[in-house]
């Protein structure tokens, strides 16, 4: 439905016609769709009721996807990627498909990004939604928004700033910002918040999030390294482009002084398969993997300890049990076949 909308609004401009059927292509692409499945999980458990989520809550859901969608099209064009999901990034879509200049592609793939941006905000004003939910419910993604946008920026920030200047907790807090925050805390709570579930209960969905949402990062940290060296050195997105991971500052640590000034030739020769092989060899040699683990498990289960120690009911916490189960059966990243990224 919202797809259909949003078609007839761009398309009557005849000259987006062309770019719609790129964007429309882009957007209709296998993923996990997580948070808006989270989302509609979440209604239907604080709703109560056996009857299925309303269609302002499917509208909600929809738009919880196209914001995703802006923010791998402003991601592709910050990073410069090639692909997306196994295809093309969307600008270079557009390149192809429209025979557009290299710069103009970029330029209408941000645009169309921002469409997605405000269209999916429309979505939450809807008269089938109590006005104080619709309001908070806004409110609240907006603020996820924004919090989003500044993981990212911090992580831009970061790029060019030595591993030894930046701390642990201040890579963590882009993990919070950009992964727990708006991959797990967001949907959830705001599948809560329209059902009109309490702050109480809202409070304990974060908590519940927070080692969920580290958890899922770190392992996504998990699967670029094991991309290494046998693929090509494209994959390795994060290392040869300055991301601060906690792997890498972990990585960092662990290493003697000799072996520092080795990651870090290696990480300058990142895109060439002789730095991939030693990049290979300083993880393995340090062991970090086997400890990054162990953690993950750790915070699996201190997300079910946070479960236990809230006040939510009992078949409350069997269901958000089970959304632990759920991402820990399902590692498998978008971005398998091309690159691993932030945003998932």
């Amino acid at each position: 439905m919202e797809l259909k909308e949003l078609e007839d609004r761009i398309t009557q401009h005849h000259s987006l016609k062309p770019a719609w059927q790129s964007l429309k292509s882009f957007l209709r692409r296998p993923g996990k769709r997580l948070r808006p499945l989270l989302f509609l999980l979440s209604y239907s458990l604080f709703d109560g009721r056996e009857t299925p989520p309303p269609r302002a809550a499917f509208r909600i859901a929809g738009a919880l996807e196209l914001f995703h969608g802006f923010a791998l099209i402003h991601d592709d064009l910050i990073d410069r990627s090639e692909s997306r999901r196994g295809k093309p990034t969307l600008h270079r879509a557009l390149e192809n498909d429209l025979s557009a200049g290299e710069r103009n592609a970029q330029s209408l793939a941000l645009v169309l990004g921002d469409i997605l941006f405000g269209f999916a905000m429309e979505c939450f004003i809807d008269p089938e939604l109590p006005p104080a939910h619709s309001q908070a419910a806004m409110r609240y993604f907006l603020r996820i928004a924004q919090e989003t946008g500044m993981g990212q920026a911090a992580e831009i920030a970061m790029l060019d700033m030595p591993l030894s200047e930046i701390g642990e907790s201040e890579i963590e807090q882009t993990y919070h910002l950009k992964t727990t925050r708006y991959t797990i805390e967001c949907p959830l709570t705001l599948g809560a918040l329209l059902a009109g579930a309490d702050e109480e209960t809202r409070r304990a969905l974060a908590e519940f999030a927070k080692p969920l949402g580290l958890a899922f990062q770190i392992e996504n940290d998990l699967h670029e390294v094991a991309l290494l060296p046998d693929t090509a050195p494209d994959l390795a997105y994060d290392f040869h482009c300055g991301v601060k991971t906690l792997l890498l500052k972990r990585l960092y640590e662990t290493l003697s002084a000799a072996d520092q000034s080795l990651l870090i030739q290696a990480l300058r020769n990142s895109q060439n398969p002789e730095g991939c092989a030693e990049l290979a060899r300083l993880v393995s040699k340090s062991g970090i993997v086997k400890i990054l683990c162990n953690e993950v498990r750790q915070h699996f289960m201190a997300s079910r300890r946070a479960l236990c120690n809230s006040s939510l009911r009992p078949h409350q916490i069997a269901f958000l049990e089970s959304v632990v189960e759920f991402i820990q059966s399902n590692r498998q990243h978008s971005e398998s076949t091309t690159k691993s990224k932030g945003v998932a």
